[in-house]
Parts: structure tokens; sequence; C-alpha cells
């Protein structure tokens, strides 16, 4: 696994990491829930880490350029 990332000003998204060799970004939501996304683009991972560096919205991100454009399957039920 990748180097988890906390995202400590989402009212969304808990922590996101992301496994390079296998290009899966894994993301927890604040109620608990983790889902699995894949075959997402390393760039794709950067640009994320970058706008929550510097305090964009992480859930913004998320519904914009992540939820609904990749496979994805829940690996935890809150």
């Amino acid at each position: 696994m990748g180097k988890p990332v906390f995202t400590t000003k989402s009212a969304t998204i808990h922590r996101v990491e992301y496994i390079e060799k296998d290009k899966i970004m894994e993301i927890e939501f604040r109620t608990g829930n983790i889902y699995r996304y894949y075959d997402v683009p390393l760039r794709l991972w950067k640009v994320f880490l970058l706008y929550i560096e510097c305090e964009g919205s992480a859930g913004s991100f998320f519904n914009e350029y992540i939820k609904n454009q990749f496979t994805s399957g829940k690996v935890k039920e809150a």
C-alpha cells in the first residue's frame, strides 16, 4: 500500500491512499465506508494530492473527477 493521506478539512473524505503498481485509489469516507477505485492514473492521484495540499475541497474533486468515472468496489461497510 502507499502512504495514506488524511484529509482533516474535508467533511466527506477522511483518508485517501494510492497503490501505484495496481493503479488503485482507496478512499475512506467519514461515514466509515471504504471504497476502491480501479485503473486510476498516477497523474490524477498527484493532481488530487496537490488539490488537497492547496486546501481545495477533497469532496468536490472526488465528485468531479473520480466518482462514476472509474470501476469501484466497496471494501468496508461502516
